[in-house]
C-alpha cells in the first residue's frame, strides 16, 4: 500500500478521500521535524501547506517519493528544481480561490457603495450619523476590471447580474472577450477615467508593480472607488493614501499589502474612506476545504493512475532527460519572458521550432508558453496546464522539429503572432552552459538573456549611439553592454543595451524623443 505523508493541517474530507482511494495516511501535522525526517523515506506522496519546508535535504531522504502536493498556490517552501531533478512531481491548486476572491471583491464593492464600514464604525461609537453615509446604487454604474483572467471574468459575471456596465483592460485578453457584448475593452487610462469602481485582478510583476500610482489615481473620477483583492504592491500604497486624504477619489477597499501584516505606521491604516481586510480573498470555509480535497484528489490520482493534473514541473519522469534539457528549458522560458515584454496586442498564435540536437520539441514549447504567458495572467502556470490555458484564450500553438541545416548545433525558434503584428526570436545553448539569443525579428546578434535590457530600433545614421549614451548618462544609468545589428535593413539598425539600473518611464520617453529613434522597449529578467 502506498503512503501519503501529511505535515500541515488538511481538512478531514481530504484525509478521508486518500483513505478511500486505498492509500495509507501518515498524519504528522504539527509533529517535530525529527519525526518527519524519519517518516519521509518511506512515503510515496507528501501533502503540505506553507508551514513545511520541502528542501533538497528532505527530498534526498525521500527515496520512494513520487509527488509533493501543495494545498494552495504558492510553492516558495518547495525546492522545485531539486524535486524535478529527482523525478518528483510537484502539484498545487491554483484555481481553488476563484469564487472566494471574486465574491470578496463584490462584497467590498457593495460595502464601499453603501458606506457599510463607515456606518458600522460610527454606530459602534454611539453616534447616529445616518445623513452622513448616504450611499450609491450599483445599478447602471461602470465597473472597470483590470485583468480578465478567471477571477476577473467571474467578477464581470457578478457585476452584469447587478446591471452594471463593465469596462475591461487586459492587453492580452482572449479573443472571445474582444468581440463580447458583455463588456467593452479599453486602454487603462480610459478605464480609469470612465469607471465608478475599479477592481484589480492581475499578477504582481515588473509591469504591474505600482500600476496604480499618483498620476493614474488623478485620472479617476472624484466619486470613484478602487478595490484590490489581487496582490500587494499593484497599487502604490502611499499614493493611494494621499489620494484618499485629499479627496482625489471617494474611497478604496484593500485586501492585500506590499508587506503583510502591514506595519503600525502604514499610511493606509489612517487614511480617509478606506476599507481594509487582512488578506481574506481566499479565506472561506469552502475555499479552505476545497483546497484540501483538491490537492488530496490530485495526489491520489497521480499515485493510482499517473494523472499529472496541477503539476508544476516538467512532465518527464527520467531525471537524466530533465538534466539534459535543463539549459534549453531555461533559455526558452527566458525567451518567452522577453517576447512577453516585447510584444503588443492580444496573442493569437505561437509557433516553436527546434533544430539540431534539440529533438524534444514538446517540453521546449511548454517552457516557451510558460515564459510568454507568465507576465500577463493572474493564473499560476505550469508545464501541464499552460497548453490548456493557451487554448482557452484562443491561442493556436504549434511545436515541431526541423532537421534542416541551421548553422547551430541546437536552435529554438519562437514566433509570436498578435493583433498588432508578429515577432520572432531564436536562441541556442553553446557548450551546454552558455545560453544565447541569436536572432530577434530578423536581426542577428549574440545576447546573453539576463538583467535589464533596452531593445531599440533606430535609423542607421551617424550619432544615434552617442545620443543614447548621453541621454542614459544624464539619467544616471550606466551602460554595461551594447549589441548592434543592422543586417535586416540598410535603413534601420537594432540595438540591445544592457544597463545596471532599471530605467524609469521618463528615461524611456527621453530616448524616444531623440532624433532617429523609432522604438524603445525595456525588458527585465
Amino acid at each position: 500500500m502506498k503512503k501519503v505523508l501529511i505535515t500541515d493541517p488538511v481538512a478531514p474530507k481530504g484525509l478521508e478521500l486518500l483513505a478511500n482511494r486505498g492509500l495509507e495516511v501518515v498524519d504528522l501535522a504539527g509533529a517535530p521535524v525529527e519525526e518527519v525526517l524519519e517518516a519521509v523515506g518511506t512515503v510515496h506522496g507528501w501533502i503540505v501547506r506553507s508551514g513545511t519546508r520541502v528542501d533538497a535535504e528532505m527530498l534526498n531522504r525521500a527515496d520512494q517519493l513520487q509527488v509533493v502536493g501543495r494545498a494552495g498556490v504558492g510553492i516558495d517552501n518547495i525546492d522545485l528544481e531539486a524535486a524535478t531533478l529527482r523525478g518528483v512531481v510537484v502539484m498545487n491548486t491554483p484555481d481553488s480561490n476563484t469564487i472566494s476572491a471574486a465574491e470578496h471583491t463584490m462584497a467590498l464593492i457593495m460595502a464601499l457603495a453603501r458606506n457599510v464600514h463607515l456606518g458600522h464604525g460610527s454606530l459602534s461609537q454611539g453616534r447616529w450619523d445616518r445623513k452622513m453615509f448616504q450611499g450609491t446604487e450599483l445599478n447602471g454604474k461602470v465597473l472597470g476590471i483590470v485583468g480578465l483572467g478567471r477571477i476577473g471574468r467571474r467578477v464581470m459575471d457578478y457585476a452584469r447580474a447587478l446591471d452594471m456596465k463593465v469596462l475591461g483592460y487586459d492587453p492580452y485578453a482572449p479573443g472571445d472577450l474582444l468581440d463580447s457584448d458583455e463588456l467593452e475593452i479599453v486602454d487603462l487610462e480610459e478605464l480609469l477615467k470612465r469607471s465608478d469602481f475599479v477592481t484589480l485582478h492581475v499578477p504582481r510583476n515588473e509591469e504591474t508593480a505600482n500600476l496604480i500610482n499618483a498620476s493614474r489615481l488623478k485620472l479617476m473620477k472624484s466619486s470613484a472607488r478602487i478595490i484590490n483583492v489581487a496582490r500587494g504592491g499593484i497599487v502604490n500604497e502611499k499614493d493611494l493614501a494621499a489620494a484618499l486624504n485629499k479627496g482625489t477619489i471617494a474611497g478604496a477597499a484593500i485586501d492585500v499589502f506590499s508587506k503583510e501584516p502591514p506595519p503600525d505606521d502604514h499610511p493606509l491604516l489612517g487614511a480617509k474612506n478606506i476599507l481594509l481586510t487582512p488578506h481574506l480573498g481566499a479565506s472561506t470555509r469552502e475555499a479552505q476545504e476545497g483546497v484540501s480535497t483538491a490537492i488530496c484528489e490530485q495526489v491520489a490520482a497521480h499515485l493510482t493512475d499517473g494523472s499529472m493534473r496541477g503539476a508544476l514541473n516538467v512532465p518527464i519522469a527520467d531525471p537524466a532527460m530533465i538534466k539534459k534539457l535543463e539549459p534549453y528549458l531555461d533559455l526558452t522560458m527566458n525567451m518567452g519572458r522577453m517576447l512577453c515584454q516585447l510584444t503588443t496586442g492580444s496573442i493569437s498564435a505561437v509557433g516553436v521550432t527546434c533544430s539540431g540536437t534539440l529533438t524534444e520539441s514538446y517540453p521546449i514549447s511548454l517552457a516557451a508558453l510558460s515564459g510568454l504567458l507568465s507576465g500577463i495572467l493572474d493564473t499560476r502556470l505550469n508545464f501541464i496546464n499552460v497548453s490548456a490555458i493557451a487554448d482557452e484564450r484562443g491561442i493556436a500553438v504549434t511545436n515541431s522539429y526541423d532537421s534542416g541545416e541551421t548553422g547551430y548545433a541546437n536552435l529554438v525558434r519562437i514566433e509570436v503572432h498578435t493583433t498588432e503584428g508578429e515577432i520572432a526570436m531564436a536562441g541556442s545553448v553553446f557548450g551546454h552552459e552558455h545560453p544565447r539569443v541569436v536572432e530577434i525579428d530578423g536581426y542577428h546578434l549574440e545576447l546573453n538573456p539576463e538583467g535589464v535590457m533596452l531593445f531599440i530600433t533606430n535609423r542607421d545614421v551617424p550619432g544615434v549611439l552617442g545620443q543614447i549614451g548621453t541621454s542614459l548618462g544624464a539619467s544616471g544609468i550606466n551602460i554595461g553592454e551594447c549589441l548592434l545589428s543592422r543586417e535586416r535593413s540598410i535603413d534601420n539598425a537594432y540595438l540591445v543595451i544592457k544597463v545596471d539600473e532599471k530605467p524609469a518611464r521618463r528615461d524611456l520617453d527621453a530616448l524616444l524623443q531623440l532624433k532617429g529613434i523609432l522604438s524603445v522597449r525595456k525588458v527585465c529578467l
